[in-house]
């Protein structure tokens, strides 16, 4: 009883380290939001919270005494080192080694909460709950989009092969797959990437959840790979053969029916290895425990002692002393007042943001409005995005597309990631030149073009791209594409240079004959389609 008025401190103590999380997944969670891949990561936080409830079941004794006071250097300096990230972070929340190191600052935070606690033993005991977090996190770009394209192209390959030998004959030729005079791509999504990360994080889940092994638990993380690319392998054999036998207006109708039995079914099967493994462990232990029991048959009995009852644990002590407490709230919010402070010092004497939308020509002719690939939406983590194509009345082929980044969405950089010159010849199109900045006058304001000319066979395509910031920092600001360096990065952030919101303009034009005619063309289209916000639309 003398333990209880200490209570209501081990609280405030908890409530620290829940808010130290909260904060983490308000920085992380735009990712589940935007990118398809992630969007399991919404459960992640809940499973983690699970798995640690589990675990406290069984904890160990608690330590005894007080570990020496210098400890607590580590917890003040990881709250210190708080604020740095967070500044970086606000400029750069796509950046994913800014929340790698978020996510390892929380988790450290934890950990030295239970050494408080329990010294190593609780460090260990506890210790997946707290990792499984980092499965919500992005995948490097680079390891992601390697193993896209991989799993692509084994994807497609395999695919053809299958139906050839199910007696339809097929060929693979990069990621297009030909049946008859139906060629059928196979799209970054359908690489199976999003299965496979759902279910790695899924296999990491249930192994704990079962307690298993290293053994196999590795065997689990292994055989959710071979489901996940199987299934992904059946998912694409049948889409293709819908469109090559029967159009792809119904391989389209099936494709995100097909999808959604997929993720289903590969979490299914992974659930049910998991009972499996699971069973065999117990088959073995089973054993192990026949085999003890014959050997102490053969051998003299011997009773053995009464065993003591059970004591109830002592109650889990407090990690950290109340003066540390408070010192973590006020650092937190130090941290979270400052960040704000320093944008809006250097944001300060800025003017307010041109308020414009696109009104779409729906009335002409062969206007069609389109989508962006999903690989395309994960990459660019936009708030809006829209793609249409339709014919001029001098009978020109105009493709447009608009791309729009609410304030605070993603770092100002990632508006370059999507360029003509990268993604323009990926498509077949051909580089000739780069005819230099178009300035297009509209009645809500100048679009700053840059502008190229593509050859697509024997067709000249003008191509127009403009990046757009709603808010720009200084009177000539640009952003072009660049492949974003740490300093890059860095120096945005010591200038309090954020994200205020970015919009983007492509266009391709087919048809004209001359750079002066299609920038007519240009000029005219976009006054009528680029309206101030509220006007009415012609």
């Amino acid at each position: 009883m003398k333990s209880l008025p200490i209570r209501p401190f081990l609280l405030v103590n908890l409530s620290l380290i829940a808010l130290f999380w909260l904060l983490l997944f308000i920085r992380i969670h735009t990712e589940w939001i935007v990118n398809d891949l992630y969007a399991y990561g919404w459960a992640v936080p809940f499973l983690a919270a699970y798995l640690f409830a589990e675990r406290w079941r069984d904890r160990p004794a608690p330590a005894t005494d007080r570990p020496h006071p210098l400890w607590l250097v580590i917890p003040v300096l990881l709250l210190l080192a708080y604020l740095p990230l967070r500044i970086v972070n606000e400029a750069n929340p796509d950046w994913v080694k800014v929340n790698v190191y978020l996510t390892a600052l929380t988790a450290s935070f934890s950990f030295a909460a239970l050494f408080a606690m329990g010294r190593h033993r609780w460090v260990w005991h506890f210790a997946f709950p707290i990792l499984f977090v980092f499965t919500a996190l992005p995948w490097p770009v680079a390891v992601e989009e390697n193993i896209v394209q991989t799993l692509t192209r084994w994807n497609t390959l395999v695919s053809a092969d299958t139906l050839t030998l199910c007696g339809i004959p097929a060929i693979n030729q990069g990621n297009l797959i030909q049946i008859g005079e139906t060629w059928v791509n196979v799209a970054e999504a359908c690489s199976g990437i999003r299965s496979l990360q759902t279910s790695f994080m899924m296999s990491l889940f249930l192994g704990e959840f079962y307690r298993m092994g290293p053994f196999l638990r590795l065997l689990l993380v292994g055989s959710s790979f071979v489901v996940a690319f199987v299934l992904n392998i059946g998912r694409t054999t049948t889409l293709t053969y819908l469109a090559g036998t029967r159009g792809n207006d119904v391989m389209e109708k099936w494709h995100d029916h097909i999808g959604t039995a997929v993720m289903v079914l590969c979490l299914a099967g992974l659930w049910f290895l998991a009972l499996g493994f699971d069973k065999l462990r117990a088959k073995l232990a089973s054993l192990d425990a026949a085999e003890d029991a014959a050997t102490a048959t053969a051998a003299p009995k011997i009773a053995p002692p009464p065993s003591p009852p059970a004591s109830p644990l002592p109650l889990a002590p407090i990690p950290f002393p109340i003066a540390l407490v408070a010192f973590g709230f006020i650092a937190l919010a130090t941290a979270e007042i400052a960040t704000e402070a320093w944008y809006r010092h250097h944001e300060a004497q800025l003017p307010p943001p041109k308020e414009w939308a696109i009104h779409w020509p729906k009335n002409a002719d062969s206007f069609k409005m389109g989508e962006f690939p999903e690989r395309t939406r994960a990459i660019l983590k936009y708030n809006e995005g829209e793609t249409a194509s339709w014919t001029t009345p001098e009978g020109y082929s105009f493709q447009m597309y608009y791309v729009r980044w609410y304030p605070g969405r993603v770092s100002k950089f990632l508006s370059g990631a999507h360029h003509p010159t990268v993604c323009l010849p990926a498509t077949g199109l051909k580089l000739k030149s780069e005819t230099g900045p178009f300035s297009a006058h509209t009645p809500a304001l100048d679009v700053p073009f840059s502008t190229y000319i593509f050859e697509a066979g024997p067709r000249t395509v003008y191509v127009y791209h403009a990046i757009m910031e709603d808010i720009p920092l200084s009177a000539n600001e640009t952003v072009g594409y660049t492949f974003v360096k740490t300093e890059e990065r860095i120096d945005s952030v010591l200038r309090g240079q954020r994200n205020l919101g970015q919009r983007v303009i492509g266009i391709s034009l087919s048809g004209p004959y001359a750079r002066d005619e299609a920038e007519a063309i240009i000029q005219k289209t976009l006054s009528q389609l680029i309206r101030p916000l509220n006007a009415p639309q012609s």
